[in-house]
């Protein structure tokens, strides 16, 4: 009897377990066509740590205003003179598009919170679509949320100016609404290719 109640609790604990680990199972990845280039699927998800930023309308901005929906993410600065522009209008022609779901949030993440106030990143973002979300916030909080993601960026010039600019990774991410990163897609960017892109993930991961 000793040695069979040993067993039947690794037994008992497997069963336990068991439904957690299958409901956690990643599904198998979504063929990528050939011609959609850039689009880079993280699996498993990206699991992002606790942070604190503040919104364009100075609220607080957390984990929390990730989860419950899908997001489009893109970190930038203001004063960008080519890549963030770019990239914040297809965010915005994919936005308009029939097909592109409604409840999709669209977030720009400042990496040059010195210049880039709660005001300047509202002046900037609705400027392109009054419903996207400009965030600023302390450095610290900023890395915080951008390291897992591999987002880089350097500062090259007199930072003590306002003449400086910013050199950084410039990848519209794809965020589900358990608050995880899952796909990517790398510039040059391009109406099309977003919108492919975020169609194939979330058939695959709604």
């Amino acid at each position: 009897m000793k040695k069979i109640l040993p067993i039947f609790l690794v037994i008992a604990g497997i069963a336990i377990l068991l439904p957690s680990f299958l409901n956690d199972k990643e599904p198998p990845l979504p063929t990528i066509p050939d011609d959609l280039e850039g689009f880079i699927i993280d699996s498993p998800a990206t699991p992002l740590p606790d942070f604190t930023l503040i919104d364009h309308h100075n609220k607080p901005f957390t984990n929390d205003n990730l989860k419950g929906k899908w997001s489009l993410v893109f970190f930038g600065y203001t004063n960008c003179p080519d890549v963030c522009p770019t990239s914040m209008t297809v965010m915005n022609q994919v936005a308009q598009l029939a097909e592109t779901p409604k409840d999709t949030q669209y977030v720009f993440i400042t990496v040059d919170p010195k210049r880039d106030t709660p005001e300047q990143m509202k002046s900037f973002t609705t400027y392109f679509n009054e419903a996207f979300i400009g965030v600023s916030g302390e450095k610290e909080e900023i890395d915080k949320f951008k390291e897992p993601l591999g987002v880089i960026y350097n500062f090259e010039g007199d930072t003590n100016s306002d003449e400086y600019i910013v050199t950084h990774f410039a990848a519209i991410y794809m965020i589900d609404p358990s608050g995880k990163e899952r796909a990517y897609v790398l510039p040059p960017h391009s109406k099309e290719q977003v919108a492919k892109a975020y169609q194939i993930i979330r058939k695959n991961y709604e």
